[in-house]
């Protein structure tokens, strides 16, 4: 099975953490095509940004990963929801207008520029909730791939992938994801791709050692862009 495999909230006070789950990876599972999500709307010093592009002159893939993660208090009934259930507080696309997604989307590729990084491919929203930003709007931003809760947008065309994750801070709730990640792992069975995705306080959790069981069951590993 194929697997594409990311490091989430990527932040200035993580980089050691991201560069430790890193050195697991390539070591342990001989996992070297690797995206890290970055927030780039945070305090970053010179230095920070140098481990960045550090990091991509390894080879690793840096991603965009929303603006600042951090929702507006002013939100919808369905953003509340949502928090509640799913995102806690880092959906900042959700309760936005459709201007304002476009321009969290923009202001997130500019900052790898402005900064000397490499162009980043792949926008991942905190949450992977895209909110009212039309599919037609992302073809005239700079992104060429877009993940979301199922899947991921290329060239206007969506693609379903199974999804795990592992970032549960309490035991019903990491029963929970253990059951919907086994769901999720059958489905992709089928498919013949999985998307699994870790966060930085992943192997200190409840679910650490099903990272480890899915990482030794993946056979190839793919980043998004490589998709056809």
């Amino acid at each position: 099975m194929k697997s594409y495999i990311s490091i989430h909230d990527v932040v200035p006070h993580n980089l050691d953490d991201v560069k430790n789950i890193i050195h697991i990876l390539q070591n342990q599972f001989n996992i070297n095509k690797i995206c890290i999500l970055v927030i780039p709307g945070l305090n970053w010093n010179n230095h920070q940004i140098k481990k960045l592009s550090d990091l991509q002159h390894e080879g690793i893939e840096i991603a965009a990963h929303g603006w600042n993660h951090q929702a507006e208090p002013n939100k919808t009934l369905y953003h509340r929801i949502h928090s509640k259930i799913i995102s806690a507080d880092c959906a900042e696309h959700l309760s936005k207008d459709r201007q304002g997604v476009i321009d969290i989307i923009k202001n997130s590729y500019d900052w790898f520029i402005t900064n000397g990084l490499q162009k980043p491919l792949l926008y991942v929203p905190p949450a992977w909730a895209m909110g009212k930003i039309k599919t037609e709007d992302l073809k005239k931003l700079e992104f060429t791939h877009y993940e979301c809760t199922t899947g991921v947008i290329h060239n206007l065309k969506y693609r379903f992938l199974p999804l795990l994750g592992f970032e549960e801070r309490t035991f019903i709730r990491a029963l929970l994801r253990r059951f919907f990640n086994s769901l999720n792992y059958k489905i992709a069975c089928f498919t013949g791709i999985i998307r699994i995705a870790i966060h930085p306080n992943d192997f200190n959790l409840y679910l650490k050692k099903d990272i480890l069981k899915y990482l030794s069951l993946s056979d190839e590993i793919i980043l998004l862009h490589e998709l056809s």
